[in-house]
């Protein structure tokens, strides 16, 4: 074979890429050549005409400022990999959109009346904390105001944690959860800590992020209590066979759980405190006796 038969190659092709000189394909092709490596490496060779073109489609313009802009060239083309999630302005907009929609489905007016939620706040005002059927004046007028348990724990305050899926079993997880309910905040936080756990771990860092929410909310934290705290099964458990001996298989299950907590202030337990003592006066004398007329013979002896 000719050594210079790489060279006529280009020449017998040049009916398909006449718009690439000649002498262009025989550099191309001696620099691979003098490569040992082939088309894996190539030589350091500046290419004039490339370099022009590659700057001509770079030119690029900056729709927004800073470091996140969108990247257009000449034809006003976008460039796809140069669009994040911090400057797409319509991926923006509709996650704003979205979170204002679930705002208003969660807001204290659309689950509740204003008349309800004004009369609240004045018994809690007066109280320090909500007494049910309390005569309440409002507008010149005296009205005896009643909210349901469901209505009250609507209007106080409280704050709902949810964890990520975990990969633990509910009969573990229920063991730490009963060890620190209805401790305060702080107090959960600490004996978790020192417990060797694997869910007391994950259970405190949900219970730390339910402390910073309460320091947002400016609520009393070394009054925030666990008034709720349960587990249940994340679900898409994944499982594999077990083999066993003599021709026997069983399953095993990877479970995972979920952890879901609900805090509370000092408000819900002044309130339950009141409750129960209304209650104990409300509540009538003990009867060890029937205080009925005997309806038998009265007997000196049993009669079995």
């Amino acid at each position: 074979m000719n050594r210079w038969s790489f060279l006529a190659r280009p020449v017998l092709q040049s009916s398909s890429r006449s718009h690439i000189s000649y002498r262009q394909l025989a550099i191309s092709r001696i620099s691979h050549a003098s490569n040992p490596f082939g088309k894996l490496t190539s030589l350091k060779q500046k290419d004039t005409t490339a370099a022009t073109t590659t700057q001509t489609q770079t030119q690029t313009k900056a729709v927004e400022g800073g470091e996140d802009t969108i990247v257009k060239n000449e034809d006003g083309e976008v460039d796809i990999k140069s669009i994040t999630p911090r400057n797409d302005v319509q991926l923006r907009e509709y996650h704003a959109e979205k979170a204002a929609k679930v705002r208003e489905a969660n807001s204290l007016e659309s689950m509740i009346h204003p008349l309800k939620l004004a009369l609240f706040n004045k018994v809690v005002a007066e109280h320090g904390f909500f007494k049910n059927d309390q005569i309440v004046q409002h507008e010149g007028r005296a009205l005896r105001f009643h909210l349901t348990p469901e209505e009250i724990e609507v209007l106080e305050p409280s704050i709902f944690l949810h964890s990520y899926r975990i990969k633990s079993s509910m009969k573990k997880a229920t063991v730490v959860n009963r060890f620190v309910r209805g401790m305060e905040l702080k107090t959960a936080i600490t004996q978790l800590h020192f417990n060797p756990k694997k869910m007391a771990t994950e259970l405190e860092k949900l219970l730390k992020n339910g402390l910073e929410q309460a320091r947002q909310q400016e609520y009393d934290v070394d009054r925030v209590y666990i008034a709720r705290l349960w587990t249940g099964s994340d679900g898409d458990w994944k499982k594999r066979a077990d083999i066993k001996g003599r021709g026997r298989c069983g399953i095993i299950q990877h479970r995972y759980v979920h952890l879901k907590c609900v805090l509370k202030t000092q408000q819900t337990k002044l309130r339950i405190a009141w409750e129960k003592a209304e209650k104990e006066k409300a509540r009538k004398p003990k009867m060890y006796l029937n205080n009925e007329p005997l309806n038998i013979k009265v007997r000196g002896w049993y009669k079995w």
